[in-house]
């Protein structure tokens, strides 16, 4: 059987040695309030090159602080008063939930967010749509000051508990 197609040889690299995948490396994430561990940033694109890579940070805690203020740290543009007094009025429109904290890095953009997480949302639950982050979202997009935080800041929603997240989507 006569095939038009034409198979070619693998090329290598100018070097001679074929290309593979490359060596998972890892850092090692320290936290106040964690224990550390390792974080394979090949996985996640979007966690910024340098501490805090992926850290989530629970409010309340030392991280909670250290993240907001390393995110701050390289956006004086934002204003960190109206970046707390936002997190003071997501706090009272989802009372009950788990908050986290992190920071996001979009690599086709180059720029960094910061991403406020609320947890407890049961599997038959959409976050997004719920009528803590409906309030949210009215709130943020009425006060002046919370609607230049817009692409600066951002709030996501997942299910289950803030300490179950490793675990439950295998990070």
């Amino acid at each position: 059987m006569t095939s038009n197609a034409v198979e070619k040889e693998p090329v290598l690299a100018a070097s001679g040695v074929e290309a593979g995948w490359p060596p998972h490396r890892w850092v090692r994430v320290d936290s106040k309030s964690q224990a550390p561990y390792k974080f394979f940033p090949c996985f996640n694109p979007c966690a910024p090159n340098e501490w805090p890579y992926d850290l989530q940070a629970l409010i309340g805690t030392e991280d909670w602080n250290d993240v907001i203020a390393w995110f701050l740290e390289r956006h004086p543009a934002v204003s960190g008063q109206d970046l707390h007094r936002f997190a003071e009025e997501l706090v009272r429109c989802v009372p009950g939930r788990e908050i986290s904290v992190e920071v996001s890095n979009d690599p086709e953009l180059g720029t960094l967010s910061l991403w406020f997480t609320l947890w407890g949302f049961g599997e038959e639950e959409w976050g997004l749509e719920s009528r803590e982050v409906r309030t949210m979202n009215q709130l943020w997009f009425s006060v002046p000051a919370f609607r230049l935080l817009f692409g600066s800041v951002g709030i996501d929603a997942k299910r289950g508990a803030f300490a179950d997240r490793h675990e439950r989507w295998g990070g």
